[in-house]
């Protein structure tokens, strides 16, 4: 039990570390996370999409155009996030908050619908669909700071994590000895 004890302990003392040092990366870093990240995804697609055109044109093993039609928009795609991934970081919170305000619309015609029907808890229901209409439209006014503060919020969760881990590490270590 000492020993299970002990590597749980070597094991929980390093994630905090590394839950910590991404926190402050993140906390730090965001954009150029973000970037980075659009990069390394966009480098994926495009070697997909060129391994996928590769065997549509040169081992034309197979009738199906499968390969042309997921290698041309796959490569495009993967071309785009790595020469601009400024832009697709910008597109991303302006869609999220589209999604959010269709969403919270959507969720304020079903609260009026059980409303029609007799529901009691019906205000539920269209005080988290208004809630979450305002935070799609602080989204969509507010994209690329919305975006940086997001990822603030996770970083400072890590910390708070990594922080928590090592206070329970030194407790198991205190019960332990």
């Amino acid at each position: 039990m000492y020993n299970f004890f002990k590597q749980a302990n070597s094991q929980l003392r390093l994630f905090a570390i590394i839950y910590m040092v991404f926190g402050l990366i993140l906390c730090f870093f965001n954009k150029s996370i973000l970037t980075m990240s659009a990069r390394v995804i966009g480098g994926v697609l495009l070697a997909y999409g060129v391994y996928e055109l590769y065997v549509y044109f040169m081992k034309r093993q197979t009738v199906s155009s499968v390969p042309l039609f997921t290698g041309v928009p796959c490569a495009l795609i993967g071309g785009f996030m790595i020469f601009s991934p400024e832009s697709l970081v910008a597109i991303l919170p302006v869609l999220a908050g589209i999604i959010l305000v269709l969403n919270s619309v959507m969720q304020m015609q079903k609260a009026f619908l059980l409303k029609d029907h007799g529901f009691e808890n019906w205000i539920w229901t269209f005080i988290v669909s208004l809630v979450t209409l305002v935070v799609g439209v602080i989204i969509l006014l507010r994209p690329i700071q919305t975006l940086a503060f997001i990822l603030q919020l996770v970083g400072v969760c890590l910390i708070i994590e990594g922080v928590i881990m090592l206070i329970n590490e030194h407790e198991v270590n205190k019960y332990i000895q």
